[in-house]
């Protein structure tokens, strides 16, 4: 407001007490109620990242140690994930397809482009139902769901988060401290040892659509050390939408190879 568009103001208000009105219709003797206080950027992203009570959503995770995809329902404790690995020095790309429904677990493992004689484990191509008794503690764990409702670690980023501010309509912006982030898995140890004081300042954006709903965070982490200059992105979409999860209808028991590379 300038100051032509101040004094405008006050004129008005002045004519409004003069006739004995208020500018909310009451009387002149009413007290004035007092503007709610408005909202910070950092409750207002909190309260949009999902809970418990959200509907199935589809999740993706790109940059990182570990890119990942799939869908995510708290409310049926259900979730998917679809990891895909490129082996090093060869055309191999590692694909693993994880559907877990409360302390129900399925798998989907395969070696793409693998030349005949690798000596990979041949597995089935139908979903491979898992017996949790023959998974090894940390992969049984891992394989059961334990009321995730966040996969890109969105909130830990936003807990470590300074300076957010709303930089247009639903976009958001500010840093966030890396060494109190660790389990995210954003960035390798030495990595986070190379940035130094940088990784406590990393720039993050995060976007919400229309209902308040986190659709998108993204940090940009600097080169350090031996690591190119990267990018950390959490898309999430479909909100009440995602494809529903149900629990394979011709799946097979998973064979002795399967253990044995779950379980490392």
């Amino acid at each position: 407001m300038n100051v032509l568009t101040k004094r405008l103001a006050l004129t008005g208000a002045l004519l409004i007490a003069g006739a004995g009105l208020t500018a909310c219709g009451g009387t002149a003797g009413d007290t004035p109620e007092k503007a709610p206080a408005p909202v910070s950027a950092a409750t207002t992203l909190k309260k949009g990242v999902p809970g418990s009570d959200t509907p199935a959503f589809r999740y993706t995770i790109k940059g990182g140690q570990q890119a990942s995809t799939g869908v995510l329902d708290a409310p049926n404790k259900s979730v998917t994930s679809d990891f895909f690995e490129k082996i090093p020095d060869s055309e191999i790309t590692l694909t693993m397809r994880f559907l877990v429904i409360e302390k129900q677990a399925w798998a989907r493992i395969s070696f793409d482009n693998a030349p005949s004689g690798a000596g990979l484990p041949k597995l089935p191509k139908k979903w491979m139902k898992l017996d949790q008794g023959k998974l090894a503690k940390d992969s049984a764990e891992d394989l059961a769901y334990a009321g995730e409702t966040d996969p890109g670690f969105v909130s830990t980023l936003l807990a470590a988060a300074t300076g957010l501010k709303e930089t247009g309509a639903g976009t958001y912006a500010g840093t966030t401290d890396l060494t109190r982030s660790t389990e995210a898995g954003i960035v390798a140890e030495d990595t986070l040892k190379a940035l130094g004081e940088k990784a406590k300042t990393v720039p993050l954006e995060v976007t919400l659509d229309g209902e308040g709903r986190v659709t998108k965070a993204v940090v940009k982490i600097p080169a350090a050390g031996k690591a190119k200059a990267s990018t950390y992105e959490v898309v999430y979409d479909q909100y009440g939408k995602a494809t529903p999860i149900k629990a394979p209808s011709d799946a097979v028991n998973a064979p002795a190879d399967a253990y044995e590379l779950l379980n490392g």
